[in-house]
């Protein structure tokens, strides 16, 4: 895997003038990338969706700046979602291109992108791309999709690579990662002193401090497997290496993780679900690793912006995307799928090397400024709608 930094896009504001941004909704967490899109860019970025979360528990963002949300209506039928906006967008003769959701499942997202193109639109799709291998049908019905698209816009490099394999134009999958508030991040980052951090480490394990804390931020959850963390914890204790847990979020799996960390002896602090961002600065500043056991996502960007590695599982046809920004040895590490002691060499593998959790720490921020912050993706997007070919044929740009 080889992450490449992104490029300048030169494009000219003659080019193309507006873009419909098509998604049934808009998550609150990619505030930033919307306004950084709305305010550097050279296109004119409008953003069609609705203002309903359609049960899937996402923040959605409440305000646009400069009047660029369009409201629409859409149904969710089961797996299928019908937004007519999608076609409308795609008849109007005042989008040049359009951006859809690459979800296969959404006719109306078919639609739009033949009209679109048939109406000389360039097309897009953003999308996870191809999350893992497929066969058969499923892999046939969605390579006839993404191949409606003149470019995707993916995830991650390895949907690239895949969708390489599948025979698709390296020159038309763009990498443009995933984000969060990257500038807030960075101030609340500047604002936590090491005097800061001792005292939140003496607060939650008092006489415990000078230990190694492992901190995880989750709903609490079966498939999360924090039950993982805590028997891996007993068995580094076993083996000279005690580490505290933080645990931050709340869930069905609460109760139990509480009954388990008491009956092994195993020092666990429960916060409780946390959205502040100052306050998950300092909990995951005052950590020496981030550890999930079950599938990570936006936690890994999240840890990284504030210098924390991140350690989670290597079967990466069950991981998020994000997963790609944990560089073995270097921004974190991974451990065999399921096993808690995997589990504990990894962590055992960090917290016996103060040096290397150091250099992590270092690490783990600059994946985030090369990579993982609206401007770098801003101008990923960008580049992809100037309509010029990914650069490197394989990742980056």
């Amino acid at each position: 895997m080889r992450l490449e930094p992104g490029r300048g896009a030169q494009v000219s504001r003659e080019k193309i003038k507006r873009v419909a941004v098509i998604s049934h909704l808009y998550a609150h967490y990619r505030e930033a990338l919307f306004n950084e899109m709305i305010k550097n860019s050279p296109y004119r970025y409008e953003f069609l969706g609705c203002k309903n979360g359609f049960g899937t528990g996402i923040a959605l963002l409440d305000h646009f700046p400069d009047n660029r949300f369009v409201k629409t209506k859409g149904w969710m039928l089961g797996p299928l979602f019908i937004q007519p906006a999608a076609i409308t967008a795609a008849l109007s003769s005042k989008y040049d291109t359009l951006i859809l959701t690459g979800n296969m499942m959404w006719p109306t997202m078919w639609a739009a992108a033949i009209i679109g193109r048939v109406r000389g639109k360039r097309v897009l799709m953003w999308t996870h791309g191809w999350l893992r291998e497929e066969s058969g049908l499923k892999r046939r019905f969605r390579d006839i999709f993404y191949r409606l698209a003149h470019g995707l816009l993916l995830y991650n490099n390895r949907a690239k690579e895949i969708g390489i394999a599948h025979g698709f134009d390296p020159d038309r999958m763009y990498v443009i990662y995933n984000s969060l508030d990257a500038d807030t991040q960075r101030s609340v980052r500047d604002s936590i002193d090491s005097e800061r951090i001792e005292t939140i480490r003496n607060e939650y394990f008092p006489g415990r401090a000078h230990y190694p804390v492992l901190a995880t931020v989750t709903r609490l959850m079966p498939d999360k497997r924090i039950d993982m963390l805590i028997n891996a914890a007993e068995i580094l204790e076993r083996n000279g290496f005690p580490v505290n847990i933080l645990i931050v979020g709340s869930g069905p799996e609460e109760k139990n993780l509480r009954d388990q960390a008491e009956s092994k002896g195993v020092a666990v602090h429960f916060s409780g679900a946390v959205y502040d961002e100052h306050t998950l600065g300092e909990v995951l500043m005052a950590a020496d690793l981030t550890v999930m056991p079950g599938a990570i996502g936006l936690l890994v960007m999240h840890s990284m912006a504030y210098g924390t590695p991140v350690i989670s599982h290597n079967n990466f046809d069950n991981q998020g995307p994000e997963n790609e920004a944990i560089v073995e040895g270097i921004t974190g590490g991974f451990f065999e799928e399921g096993s808690v002691e995997s589990l504990a060499q990894a962590i055992e593998h960090w917290v016996s090397n103060p040096e290397k959790l150091t250099a992590g720490k270092a690490e783990a921020i600059s994946m985030i400024d090369k990579f993982y912050n609206p401007q770098s993706q801003r101008n990923r997007i960008d580049f992809a709608v100037s309509g010029k070919p990914s650069i490197d044929n394989g990742s980056g740009l």
